[in-house]
């Protein structure tokens, strides 16, 4: 074999030892908050067998694929029963994924766990809107670090339905904590921002999600704002706003509106407002589509409003500038709105909110591809902690392989830049 082929051998086995040794110091990190040094040792069997596994990862095979370790008795006593803490793990994650990627927004996605049977925690028949129909199922939120190349999923909640509410025997059999009640799902939305935000010093990026089918939009949103939080939503052309024709004018840096009634002020939905507006004009923006790499075009307007005040018929006139805008999207050519979308981010370019509202479109199909390859949906276990314990474990084996395809492109990099 040549110097050439003998120089890219060395290369390749010496990145096989610096993957164990990654994959050794990694385990070392996320997994110093276990207590015990058994709970250590069947955290590394189970996240070794989720990055090596192949096809469904069932706790026999992953057992069966691990050197020196066996033991199926132990990683399920560790997944089902075991007391330990998956969010101290996943804040672990969050920082140190973030010392390589730079967010570009925290998107929410939905996530659906399809079931047989009526005893896994939180399982029940409903509508999925990733799925567009009902399904026997577990539903979950989970907040994703979102950037051009990834979506990782950082937090997760498992959606409690109104039927578990009171089933004394499914939730004994599932173990569902017994603070864990049906609450609306805009909620579960702000609470896995909040632990991110409040607790694990999340760093600031748009927070981007879909609420065409919240029954409750004002609320999220109002959540959001009460925590500073920016934010993009995708809306129902149905959502109830105000909007305010006559807008207030500067004077020596503060709003002032011209005496006189507010005859301008007006509340409606969403679409009839775009038709109240018809003459206003559109931009013509472009944005990169992540699947074919292509450059796509639409027209967009903005349009400044406001929260519905609590009395419709009564809109109050505004006080101070809106700071919220509608954005409304058509295809060239064509008659009708395809989308729309409330934001608080009212010093950003329009480019730049389309592109964080074309970029949300690829996490749901980057879930489905991490689901795939690590195993997400192949818990077998029913109970509440165990569902936590195996997704945030299948989290970190995806934060895991992210990490070591980012170091593996910053060493092509150098190779290249030292053959140059």
């Amino acid at each position: 074999m040549g110097g050439r082929g003998m120089t890219q051998l060395s290369r390749i086995e010496e990145r096989s030892t610096r993957i164990d040794d990654d994959l050794k110091d990694f385990c070392g990190d996320i997994f110093c908050t276990l207590g015990r040094a058994d709970q250590r040792r069947a955290g590394e069997t189970y996240l070794y067998g989720l990055l090596n596994c192949p096809g469904r990862k069932s706790i026999r095979r992953m057992a069966a694929v691990t050197p020196g370790y066996q033991s199926e008795q132990s990683l399920q006593q560790f997944v089902n029963q075991s007391p330990w803490d998956h969010e101290a793990m996943r804040q672990r994650l969050m920082n140190r994924l973030v010392q390589w990627l730079k967010p570009t927004a925290w998107v929410i996605e939905e996530v659906a766990f399809p079931k047989h049977g009526r005893y896994s925690a939180a399982v029940e028949r409903q509508y999925v809107r990733s799925m567009e129909k009902v399904s026997n199922c577990q539903l979950a939120t989970v907040v994703t670090l979102t950037c051009d190349e990834f979506s990782v999923p950082v937090n997760w909640r498992l959606v409690v339905p109104e039927s578990w509410g009171q089933d004394t025997e499914r939730r004994a059999r599932a173990r569902i904590p017994d603070h864990e009640r049906p609450r609306p799902y805009w909620q579960y939305q702000v609470e896995v921002l909040d632990d991110m935000a409040l607790d694990w010093g999340m760093p600031m990026a748009p927070v981007v999600v879909d609420a065409r089918q919240l029954a409750a939009v004002e609320s999220l949103l109002t959540a959001l704002e009460d925590r500073s939080l920016p934010y993009l939503a995708q809306v129902s052309p149905n959502l109830g706003v105000g909007y305010l024709l006559e807008q207030p004018r500067l004077v020596g840096g503060a709003p002032v509106m011209a005496p006189g009634p507010r005859s301008s002020s007006w509340v409606g939905t969403v679409s009839q407002l775009v038709r109240r507006v018809t003459d206003q004009s559109r931009a013509t923006v472009s944005w990169r589509d992540y699947d074919g790499d292509r450059t796509l075009r639409s027209q967009f307007l903005q349009l400044p409003v406001r929260p519905l005040s609590a009395n419709p018929a009564r809109p109050q006139p505004f006080v101070s500038p809106p700071e919220r805008r509608a954005i409304v999207e058509w295809p060239l050519g064509k008659p009708q709105p395809r989308g729309y979308w409330i934001t608080n981010l009212s010093d950003r370019p329009l480019a730049e909110l389309v592109g964080l509202a074309k970029l949300s479109r690829q996490v749901g199909p980057r879930i489905e591809g991490f689901a795939r390859q690590f195993g997400l949906r192949d818990y077998e276990g029913r109970t509440f902690d165990g569902w936590h314990h195996h997704v945030t474990l299948a989290t970190a084996a995806y934060v895991f392989h992210v990490l070591n395809l980012l170091r593996n492109a910053r060493e092509h990099r150098h190779d290249s830049e030292s053959v140059a």
